[in-house]
C-alpha cells in the first residue's frame, strides 16, 4: 500500500470503494479505528462510511472485488485476512471511533482546548440573530467609530443590514488586512483635481475649430461624476477616441494622460479608502460579536473554524496541540477534499506535514474530484487538491477511469459533452453496465408561462414505459424552482407521491401561504393581503374576498379549516398548518407570529418521485434523471469584496468599484481571473448534474440563453429506456380520502362534494388510505398475507387510527379473502396492484388489475356506504382504456364495496 496517496475520483468511479479498502487494510496492518482521522463533510456521508466499512467486514470474503483489492493493498493472502476477520470485526465494533464530519473534528479541536481561546467547553452551536446582534453592536459603537460606519454608508450607498453579510464573507474567508487610515476629505480633493485636468480638455476641444458636434458633445461634464461616466476615459489615448483624432496633438495628449492618471489615483485612493474602513468596521463588529457570543455561550460554526486557527496561529504553543492530537492520530483519510475550505485546511495542515514527515508507519490518504467542487461561494477551495501534491513530492496520485454507476449510453454522453472542453481537466470514463437511454429536448415550454408542461408529460411517458416513479429524480437549479414544480405535479397528478430535499418552509407552500394572507385580510383590512391572496390563487386583481367569520370568537384551527374549506385549497400541507396551529393561544399571536413558524412542507415522504436542486443531489445517484435548464437567468455576483489567490495564498483584496478596472490592471487581471472561475463552477454543477442518473438521463433545454450551450449540447436522443426493476408504487388514491384535495388555480367546473350523510374528517381519510394501504401490502389474498399486512398498517397509520378502527380494517379486508366469488375471480392469475395508467392525457390508478387466461379483470375498491353514478364512470374510464391498451375485449370490470357488514361485489 502506497504511505501517502491522492486519488482523483470522477462521479461513480468508486472512491467510497476505495476509501474503505484503505481503512480495511490500516486495521489489517495493526492501525487502532481510533488512530485512523476519517473526515467527511456532512453527518449522513459519516455514518454511511461508518457503515460501509463494519458491513464490508461482516461481509469479506463474499464481495471478490473487496477481498481482491484488500489483498493487493494489504499483501496479505486470502486464508491470512479471513484468520484475522473476526479479530477486526471485533476491534471495529468496540473502539472509539474517530470518523468526523471536518467540522465536528474542529469542534472537537476547541472544546479540547477552549480555555485557551476564552471560551468555555460546553458552549452551543446554533445560527445567529444577525438582526438582534446587528442592533445590538450599533449601540455599542461610541461617537467616533459610529461616525465612521455612517460615512461609509452613505459614502459606498450601503444599507446598515447589507453590510453584515460582507462581515459575513470576511469571517467565511478568515482573511484579514492591516488597515490604513485615510480621511475622506482626501478623496473629495482627488476628485477635484481630476476634473481640473479634465476641464483642460474640455476647453481644448471646444476651442478647436475642427472638432465635430459629436466631440464636443463628448466633453459635456460639468462635475466629476459626469467625468467619469464618458466612455473615452477607458481609452489608452486620445488618438485612440474616433471623435477627438481631428483635435488630436501633443498638448490633448498631455491632458488626457494627465486626467487619466488623477482619475486613476481616485478610484485607487476610494478603494483603499472603502476597503480599510470596511475592515475596521469588521473588526470591531468581529470583537462585539466574540463578546456577545461569549455571553450567551453559543457559537456559530464559522465561529468555532476561525477562533480554532487564531488558537492555532497565537494563542498556544501548535507543537503542544499536535502533540497531543499525534497520540491518537497515525492515519488521515479526507473524503471530497475539493470541497475542503482554505481555513479548514490551515487547521488540518500542521497534523498533515506531521505525518508526511515522520518515519513511523503513518498514512496520508485523500480523494476527490475538482470537478464537483460546486462549493466555492461557501469556501471550498478546489485548488487544495493539487496544492498539497505540488508542494509534496512524496503523495502519489491516481485516476480512477472505470465508472461503476452508469450505463454506457450516459457516461459517453458525458464524455462527448466534456472532453472536449479546452483548459477542462478531464479524463475520459469506461463504463460497465451497457445499454441505457439519454435525450436531450429542446423545451420551448420554459419560456411560457406553463412552464412544465412537458416535465409532466415526460414523467407519464416514463412510467407507462415501466419506469417507476419512485425512481425518478427532477434535478433542478433553485429552492424556487424544487417549489414551483413541486405545486404544479400536485395538481397535474394528485395522486402521485412526490419528496424533495428542499428547506422550503411550510408558510411559503402556496395553499397555505393563501390562506395567512386571507386571515390577515380579515384581520387588518388591508388590500394589500387580498391583493396577495388573488395573485396566489390565480383570481384577478381587485377581486372582491366575501367570507364572513368572527375571528374573535372562533380557534386558530377553526378559522384556517373553514377558510381553505371556502377557497377550496384543503390538501396535507394545509392539514399539517392546522395542526401546528394549535400552539397559537388566539388569533393575534397567530397573525404576529406565524411569519416565525418553521415548519417545513408536507412533501418529505421517504418514498416517491423526488424533487431537488442540483446542488442537494451532489453524491446522490437515480435511476431516472431529468434536469431542467436555469428557468430564470443566473443573479450575478454582487459581493462587495473580490478576494484574489495565488493558489491557496491570498494575493489581494479588493473593494468591487466600477471602472475601477480601467486603472488598475492588477483589479482587471483580478476579475478576469474570478470570471474564469465563475465559468469552472457553471461547468462544475453541470458535471454533477449529469452524472446522477444511473440509467436514464433526460435533459430539458431552453432555445436560448441555455445553461447547456457551454456545452455545446443539441436536440437528440441515443438508446432505449431502461424500465425499473421494482414494481412497487407510492400512491395514494386522493379519491378515497374522505376530503377533496382542491388545488390551487382556475377550474373548468367546480368540484363538488357529494353530501352522502358522512362526516369528512381527518380520522376517515386515514381510514380510506389504511384500507387501501393493507390491500396494496398484502402478497396473496388469504389470511396469512393478511395478518402481516395489518401489522404493517399498524406500524404506519397507529398515530391516526385507534386498534379499534385497525381491527374494522381487518374484519372488513377478512370478509373479502373469504368472498368465494372475488376468489373464483383472481384465482390462478397475474396481478398488478395500484397499476397506473395513462390514457386521455389522465393518469389514473387502477386498485387491482389481474390478467387470466388472456382476460383481464379489474377491480376498484369503494369504503363508501352509497353506490354512486361517478364510481361507474370511473370504472367504465379505466375499462376502455385497458381494451385500448391491450387491443382485446376481453376485459371485466368490477366495483368492490368494503362496508363494515358485507362485502358487495358489482359487475360494470
Amino acid at each position: 500500500m502506497k504511505k501517502y496517496l491522492a486519488l482523483k475520483a470522477s462521479a461513480g468511479s468508486g472512491k467510497t470503494f476505495a476509501l474503505t479498502v484503505r481503512y480495511i487494510t490500516l486495521l489489517l496492518k495493526g492501525a487502532n479505528p481510533k488512530e485512523i482521522l476519517t473526515l467527511t463533510f456532512t453527518n449522513k456521508a459519516a455514518n454511511e462510511m461508518s457503515e460501509r466499512i463494519y458491513n464490508t467486514l461482516l461481509s469479506l470474503g463474499e464481495d471478490k472485488a473487496y477481498l481482491s483489492a484488500i489483498i493487493t493493498q494489504s499483501g496479505f493472502s486470502e486464508e491470512k485476512i479471513f484468520e484475522k476477520k473476526d479479530y477486526l470485526i471485533d476491534l471495529f465494533s468496540n473502539a472509539t471511533l474517530s470518523i468526523f464530519t471536518i467540522d465536528k473534528f474542529i469542534n472537537k479541536i476547541l472544546r479540547e482546548f477552549s480555555g485557551y481561546a476564552g471560551v468555555n467547553d460546553d458552549f452551543e452551536i446554533k445560527e445567529d440573530d444577525i438582526e438582534k446582534i446587528s442592533s445590538k453592536f450599533l449601540k455599542s459603537l461610541d461617537l467616533e467609530n459610529f461616525d465612521k460606519l455612517i460615512d461609509f454608508s452613505l459614502f459606498e450607498n450601503k444599507k446598515y443590514n447589507s453590510l453584515f453579510e460582507i462581515f459575513k464573507n470576511i469571517f467565511e474567508k478568515g482573511e484579514d488586512i492591516e488597515t490604513v487610515n485615510i480621511d475622506l476629505s482626501l478623496i473629495e480633493l482627488q476628485k477635484k483635481e481630476a476634473l481640473d485636468e479634465a476641464l483642460k480638455i474640455k476647453e481644448f476641444i471646444l476651442s478647436c475649430e475642427v472638432a465635430s458636434n459629436s466631440a464636443k458633445k463628448a466633453v459635456d461634464y460639468e462635475n466629476f461624476e459626469e467625468l467619469i461616466s464618458k466612455k473615452w476615459l477607458e481609452k489608452e489615448s486620445a488618438q485612440d477616441y474616433s471623435y477627438f483624432k481631428k483635435c488630436s496633438n501633443d498638448l490633448l495628449e498631455k491632458y488626457f494622460q494627465k486626467t487619466k492618471e488623477e482619475v486613476g489615483n481616485y478610484y485607487k485612493l476610494r478603494s483603499a479608502f472603502s476597503l480599510s474602513r470596511l475592515f475596521e468596521l469588521y473588526k470591531l463588529f468581529k470583537a462585539y460579536k466574540r463578546r456577545y457570543n461569549s455571553s450567551k455561550n453559543y457559537l456559530h460554526f464559522d465561529d468555532i473554524s476561525n477562533i480554532c486557527y487564531e488558537l492555532l496561529s497565537s494563542k498556544i504553543d501548535k507543537e503542544f496541540l499536535y502533540f497531543r492530537l499525534d497520540s491518537n492520530f497515525s492515519h488521515i483519510l479526507i473524503d471530497e477534499f475539493q470541497d475542503t475550505s482554505l481555513l479548514q485546511y490551515k487547521i488540518l495542515k500542521p497534523l498533515i506535514e506531521e505525518i508526511l514527515s515522520s518515519t513511523d508507519f503513518k498514512t496520508f490518504f485523500y480523494v476527490g474530484d475538482t470537478k464537483q467542487s460546486i462549493y466555492r461561494f461557501r469556501g471550498g477551495k478546489r485548488e487544495l487538491f493539487d496544492y498539497v501534491l505540488k508542494t509534496n513530492d512524496m503523495i502519489n496520485v491516481e485516476v480512477l477511469n472505470t465508472n461503476y454507476r452508469s450505463c454506457e449510453e450516459v457516461v459517453n454522453f458525458v464524455n462527448k459533452s466534456f472532453n472536449s472542453l479546452p483548459f477542462y481537466e478531464y479524463y475520459d470514463q469506461l463504463a460497465i453496465h451497457q445499454d441505457g437511454y439519454v435525450e436531450v429536448y429542446e423545451d420551448e415550454a420554459l419560456l411560457d408561462d406553463d412552464k412544465f408542461v412537458n416535465l409532466a408529460k415526460k414523467i407519464s411517458e416514463l412510467m407507462q414505459k415501466g419506469v417507476n416513479s419512485n425512481d425518478i429524480a427532477i434535478l433542478t437549479y433553485t429552492n424556487d424552482d424544487v417549489l414551483n414544480i413541486y405545486s404544479y405535479l400536485k395538481r397535474m397528478f394528485p395522486s402521485l407521491k412526490i419528496s424533495t430535499e428542499m428547506t422550503s418552509k411550510l408558510i411559503n407552500q402556496e395553499n397555505v401561504k393563501a390562506v395567512i394572507n386571507a386571515i390577515k385580510y380579515l384581520y387588518f383590512k388591508e388590500d394589500i393581503y387580498k391583493e396577495n391572496l388573488n395573485a396566489i390563487i390565480g383570481k384577478e386583481p381587485k377581486s372582491s374576498f366575501e367570507y364572513e367569520t368572527d375571528l374573535k370568537y372562533k380557534s386558530v384551527q377553526e378559522v384556517i379549516l373553514k377558510i381553505a374549506d371556502y377557497l377550496e385549497i384543503t390538501d396535507d400541507n394545509i392539514i399539517k398548518f392546522i395542526e401546528l396551529a394549535s400552539s397559537y393561544k388566539n388569533i393575534v399571536d397567530f397573525i404576529y407570529e406565524v411569519d416565525n413558524l418553521d415548519a417545513s412542507i408536507e412533501n418529505s415522504e421517504k418514498i416517491g418521485l423526488q424533487i431537488l436542486t442540483i446542488f442537494k443531489s451532489k453524491g446522490l445517484e437515480f435511476h431516472t434523471v431529468l434536469l431542467l435548464d436555469r428557468v430564470k437567468q443566473k443573479v450575478p455576483n454582487r459581493n462587495s469584496l473580490l478576494f484574489e489567490y495565488d493558489d491557496v495564498n491570498l494575493k489581494n483584496i479588493y473593494y468591487k468599484i466600477g471602472g475601477l478596472d480601467n486603472y488598475s490592471q492588477e483589479y482587471k487581471e483580478a476579475l478576469q481571473k474570478e470570471k474564469t472561475l465563475e465559468f469552472e463552477d457553471e461547468l462544475n454543477i453541470l458535471y454533477v448534474a449529469l452524472t446522477r442518473a444511473r440509467k436514464n438521463m433526460i435533459v430539458f433545454k431552453k432555445k436560448e440563453k441555455s445553461v447547456f450551450d457551454l456545452l455545446s449540447l443539441k436536440e437528440f436522443s441515443s438508446g432505449e429506456i431502461i424500465a425499473s426493476e421494482n414494481k412497487s408504487k407510492n400512491y395514494e388514491k386522493t379519491k378515497k380520502v374522505v376530503y377533496i384535495p382542491k388545488q390551487i388555480g382556475k377550474q373548468e367546473k367546480p368540484l363538488n362534494i357529494q353530501d352522502n350523510n358522512e362526516t369528512y374528517t381527518l380520522h376517515a381519510k386515514y381510514f380510506g388510505i389504511a384500507t387501501h394501504y393493507c390491500l396494496e401490502m398484502m402478497n396473496e389474498f388469504d389470511e396469512n398475507s393478511l395478518l402481516l399486512a395489518i401489522n404493517l398498517v399498524e406500524n404506519r397509520f397507529s398515530i391516526y387510527l385507534n386498534k379499534e378502527d385497525i381491527q374494522k380494517i381487518k374484519t372488513r379486508v377478512s370478509k373479502l379473502v373469504s368472498n368465494e366469488e372475488f376468489i373464483s375471480l383472481i384465482q390462478n392469475g397475474t396481478f398488478s396492484k395500484e397499476q397506473s395508467l395513462f390514457y386521455k392525457d389522465e393518469l389514473k390508478i387502477i386498485d387491482l388489475l389481474v390478467e387470466k387466461d388472456g382476460k383481464y379483470y379489474i377491480f376498484d375498491y369503494k369504503t363508501t356506504k352509497d353506490e354512486l353514478q361517478e364510481h361507474i364512470e370511473q370504472v367504465n374510464f379505466y375499462k376502455e382504456a385497458i381494451k385500448s391498451i391491450v387491443s382485446s375485449d376481453e376485459v371485466y370490470s368490477y366495483i368492490i364495496y368494503l362496508n363494515e357488514n358485507n362485502i358487495k361485489l358489482k359487475k360494470v
